[in-house]
């Protein structure tokens, strides 16, 4: 399933969930993947360990700052980490869908922390949302 208004969007709200029910949400690139949504992430990062807890998710158009205007939509979904071959098609994807911004911010900062010896910031896991 493909929404036009999440496929046009700059940044998507996803949102997950602690185990006490609390809504978590977070400002993420998205791209279409194989009838849901993905993007990618840091491997120990709090939106894998959430999801891994918890599957259900949603998603809505927001702005970079997270903030989503009144009246958006509000999709429902089950999150799943993805593998490292699907996670490599997605960071490519992103990579095409967000050039200028990937190339500033990430490859960029990869660059700077591969001269000073430090982990690289590339995301090592993706998640792909299937909607409901």
């Amino acid at each position: 399933m493909t929404i036009p208004e999440i496929d046009n969007a700059k940044y998507i709200s996803f949102v997950s969930f602690r185990k006490d029910g609390t809504p978590v949400p977070a400002p993420v690139w998205c791209v279409p993947y194989e009838g849901g949504y993905a993007f990618t992430t840091e491997m120990n990062s709090w939106k894998v360990k959430r999801i891994l807890a918890n599957p259900k998710v949603t998603i809505q158009v927001c702005n970079v700052r997270g903030r989503v205007k009144a009246g958006v939509n509000v999709y429902s979904g089950t999150a799943e980490l993805l593998d490292a071959d699907a996670t490599a098609e997605v960071r490519e994807r992103v990579k095409r869908k967000y050039r200028i911004a990937y190339q500033l911010l990430i490859e960029r900062s990869d660059r700077k922390a591969a001269r000073r010896g430090e982990a690289l910031t590339v995301a090592t896991a993706a998640i792909k949302v299937t909607l409901q």
